[in-house]
């Protein structure tokens, strides 16, 4: 099932964005879950296509906003070397891995695990081995199942 919202009326399929939170204008909107309630704080979307529907003003833009479908992006997740293989279903544990106070965490994707924890994700794509000095780490692709 697909996901929707509204952006501005110039977006064009393919465009790519991170949602990072609604402004303060959005809070006070009456359509304010029209536009933020498909979306997750830190996920990355890409625009797959403008659908039928009314148009709607936005107070933050000062104009119209059209609806369109959106598609969540593959996260790009880390996991002990094992346990990555293509097609399969799992749901990250960071705290299985991760330490607080890590010299690498600056270089660490750990904050996409965060994000995925509690959530099953399917295998998409090995990527390839991460340089942690404390455990045997794989970069993968993956897409949250729910």
């Amino acid at each position: 099932m697909g996901k929707y919202s509204y952006l501005e009326a110039e977006v064009k399929p393919g465009h790519v964005f991170t949602y990072t939170g609604e402004a303060y204008e959005c809070k006070k909107c009456e359509n304010r879950n029209r536009c933020h309630g498909s979306l997750d704080i830190g996920f990355t979307y890409r625009v797959v296509r403008r659908t039928e529907g009314v148009s709607i003003y936005c107070i933050l833009r000062g104009s119209e906003i059209a609806p369109y479908e959106i598609a969540l992006e593959p996260l790009v997740l880390l996991a002990p070397s094992g346990k990555v293989k293509t097609g399969a279903v799992m749901e990250p544990n960071p705290e299985a891995f991760c330490k607080p106070g890590c010299g690498m965490i600056g270089e660490c994707p750990v904050l996409f695990n965060m994000l995925a924890a509690g959530r099953r994700v399917r295998v998409l794509e090995k990527i390839g081995d991460f340089n942690c000095p404390e455990k045997n780490l794989v970069l993968f692709r993956a897409e949250i199942l729910d």
